[in-house]
């Protein structure tokens, strides 16, 4: 029988701890996160029968919204149920090929929400400063190309990441600090240090999120430049609300991926169970805004929304 201590880059099982110091009361966890999971799907769901349902809204804005919804969806179902076992029945234990896996669909779903956020800031900046050019640009053609691009471009991006976690020796057991197999925790595990870990991290930085960050701080500098010149404070202020809901998505998904990420790199400076709860949160939060912000902040959606509530109520009253 394999020794507990000794080192192996197969037969390796990764020990999901849960959050490390509050092992005593992390069921209670499972309340709110049972609710953010049931918000995440119900919410996402909704938007996307909307969407598909209503011919009204089949227009590359709507297209994209779908999109967008429809990767939060793959990555609520994909993450919370995982998480809430944790939470619910203690430690869980993984296979290093079920552990990378659930790494590279995570971080992949990470990178493609950020590059569909700079498609649909491009998108607004033509609706605002290119108006009578819309239409031509933004076709479906360019919808597709554009989403078969960011899918090849994620992919590519984060392929990298279980190769490297599975070449690497570790304990027959490692324990990971955290619900799901994140990437610092896992690597961290390793037998050895290896630097290709913080080579990869600045790597995905500067081929991902910073090239999306800095196509969506052009694309809406542009479109607060153009709606300033306009002359009505009515024209300005449609201008402003046709961004509002897109700005709000922007900022929940790119808010609290900083934050996590300070609150991961800070090390032995905080508790483990803060980096823990910190990391899901920046992979949670998104699922769950997003189509209460399209829901709300968007009069059609939010009208056809409603709509379909009066009609299930009325049916659930005539019988």
């Amino acid at each position: 029988m394999a020794s507990y201590n000794q080192c192996s880059s197969q037969e390796v099982e990764f020990i999901l701890t849960g959050f490390n110091g509050l092992h005593g009361i992390q069921v209670w966890f499972s309340i709110p996160f049972i609710i953010m999971l049931l918000v995440s799907l119900l919410g996402n769901i909704t938007v996307l029968f909307i969407i598909v349902t209503e011919r009204s809204l089949h227009e590359p804005m709507y297209y994209f919204i779908s999109i967008l919804s429809t990767v939060e969806l793959f990555t609520g179902v994909m993450f919370l149920p995982q998480l809430l076992v944790v939470l619910w029945f203690g430690s869980q234990m993984l296979n290093i090929d079920s552990c990378v896996t659930q790494m590279f669909f995570i971080y992949f779903s990470i990178v493609m929400e950020s590059s569909v956020l700079a498609l649909m800031a491009y998108d607004r900046y033509t609706a605002v400063c290119r108006p009578l050019k819309y239409s031509s640009i933004i076709t479906n053609s360019f919808i597709l190309k554009g989403g078969l691009i960011v899918v090849g471009r994620s992919a590519c991006i984060i392929l990298p990441v279980p190769a490297i976690a599975s070449s690497l020796p570790y304990h027959n057991k490692s324990f990971i600090d955290n619900v799901y197999c994140e990437y610092l925790a896992v690597l961290g595990a390793a037998c050895v240090d290896s630097i290709l870990k913080d080579i990869y991290l600045y790597f995905a930085f500067t081929f991902s999120i910073l090239p999306d960050s800095i196509a969506i701080f052009l694309s809406y500098y542009m479109i607060i430049s153009a709606t300033l010149k306009l002359k009505t404070k009515v024209d300005r202020l449609k201008a402003f609300h046709t961004c509002s809901s897109h700005a709000f998505v922007i900022l929940s998904f790119y808010l609290s991926g900083a934050l996590s990420l300070a609150i991961i790199l800070s090390k032995n400076t905080l508790p483990a169970y803060l980096r823990t709860i910190f990391s899901i949160l920046h992979i949670s939060i998104p699922p769950i805004l997003n189509p209460v912000i399209y829901g709300i902040k968007n009069k059609e959606v939010l009208r056809l929304i409603l709509m379909h509530l009066k009609k299930i109520r009325n049916i659930r009253f005539s019988k």
